[in-house]
């Protein structure tokens, strides 16, 4: 009998136990197919980004008519967003306020729902710490990042920006969060445009979508590059963002140069001193039409300003062969990024200087830069037809806004550098 019993408990225990393994397995295969969905998602996001980006623009120019799409791009602005007229980098003021963000709870709670678990219990509790362990780019690191905290645009003594601390990530967490929500819900609803409800993020958003009080806003800027030959043509100039080697914008044509407004290194000096504009486009002309290495300065050293390309750079800026120019800034909407608009005009020797050892492909993606003769890189036509040519539903909204604004610009920006003003 004992051993019938004994028998009989042995049994029911390998029977809970499988139960429960069985149980274990169910709740991995559940966590497994949560993540395997936010990295389909993703990926859907990037195919379908042209789309998306037309759909987010909709729908917030109808939540907010002073919003208009720039030369019928999905790249959002209104008359707050930009001076009247283009006008020289060097006219546009930016100060510091050390202040820290704004908390927005109901923003963070409404980006969780689109995260995938990370246990049976509990989802991921930050965007870009999903993004980190399951769609991680090569460039992905949470660097120090300047945040917008007020644009004034029509300042009495010339369009002023003020800037506070902030961190890459923040910008993950809210911008790629809202992006995933939209194409999301676009695969759950029947309707051609999502209801409110199905996008508590953007719905957040709706009516202001800068919102600089009361979410973080860490801009970036995207400088069209031109390369005016003495008879007054120009050419330009795209960066191809590969997927799997940037954070935001994969698989797009993006303005070149571009990037976060940062400081580039870690000493406390440097927090000061590259709350520059034009400091940042600079740095971005050297790794992305020259490859250097992303300025990081890790160990604290800071860039040496004085050295090539930055010195050939400022001379062209005092002699007048280079000039930059200042559009405003404007909203991308599907993932509410702002970006601040500028244009740089080099004469073509300039240029061809500069930019003499020009790569082929950097760290983000390749650089569309026209036919090469002997290293020379030329750029594509400034012209309607060539704009017209390029693949729509893969240019990102800024590229798209940039080329149709300096469509509109084109006899100010390629007029004769004499005529630039002071």
């Amino acid at each position: 009998m004992d051993e019938e019993l004994w028998l009989g408990l042995s049994g029911a225990f390998i029977a809970v136990g499988g139960l429960y393994y069985a149980w274990r397995a169910l709740d991995q295969a559940v966590i497994g197919e949560s993540q395997e969905g936010f990295v389909k998602q993703r990926t859907d996001l990037r195919q379908r980004f042209g789309q998306l980006c037309e759909m987010a623009a909709d729908i917030h120019v109808l939540a907010r008519p002073s919003l208009e799409r720039i030369g019928g791009t999905s790249l959002l602005w209104e008359a707050a967003m930009r001076p009247p007229t283009p006008i020289p980098l060097s006219a546009v003021a930016v100060e510091w306020q050390d202040t820290p963000p704004s908390v927005n709870r109901p923003l963070i709670r409404a980006a969780r729902r689109c995260l995938p678990k990370e246990s049976k219990a509990h989802r991921y509790e930050r965007y870009s710490s999903a993004m980190w362990a399951l769609a991680r780019p090569t460039l992905f690191e949470d660097r120090p990042s300047f945040r917008l905290v007020r644009a004034d645009w029509r300042h009495p003594g010339g369009p002023r920006l003020v800037f506070g601390t902030g961190q890459y990530f923040d910008l993950i967490d809210q911008n790629e969060a809202v992006a995933h929500e939209l194409a999301v819900a676009t695969k759950r609803v029947s309707q051609a445009r999502p209801p409110w409800r199905a996008l508590p993020m953007r719905r957040l958003l709706a009516h202001d979508p800068l919102l600089l009080a009361e979410r973080v806003v860490l801009p970036a800027v995207g400088t069209l590059t031109l390369r005016r030959t003495p008879d007054g043509q120009g050419t330009f100039f795209l960066l191809y963002r590969e997927a799997g080697h940037v954070a935001t914008g994969e698989g797009t044509y993006g303005p070149i140069p571009a990037g976060m407004v940062q400081p580039a290194s870690f000493s406390p000096l440097a927090h000061r001193q590259d709350l520059d504009l034009w400091r940042t486009i600079m740095r971005e002309y050297n790794e992305e039409f020259l490859g250097a290495p992303e300025a990081r300065g890790d160990s604290g050293t800071e860039v040496d300003y004085d050295q090539p390309p930055y010195s050939l750079l400022n001379a062209a800026i005092a002699e007048g062969s280079l000039r930059v120019w200042c559009l405003g800034m404007a909203l991308e909407p599907l993932n509410l990024a702002v970006c601040l608009l500028t244009v740089a005009v080099f004469e073509a020797d300039t240029f061809d200087t500069i930019f003499a050892e020009a790569v082929e492909r950097n760290e983000e993606g390749i650089v569309i830069s026209g036919p090469r003769s002997n290293g020379t890189i030329t750029g594509l036509p400034l012209d309607a037809a060539s704009v017209s040519d390029l693949p729509s539903s893969r240019m990102s909204s800024p590229a798209a806004g940039l080329l149709q604004l300096a469509l509109h610009h084109k006899d100010l920006l390629l007029s004769d550098p004499d005529h630039f003003p002071a």
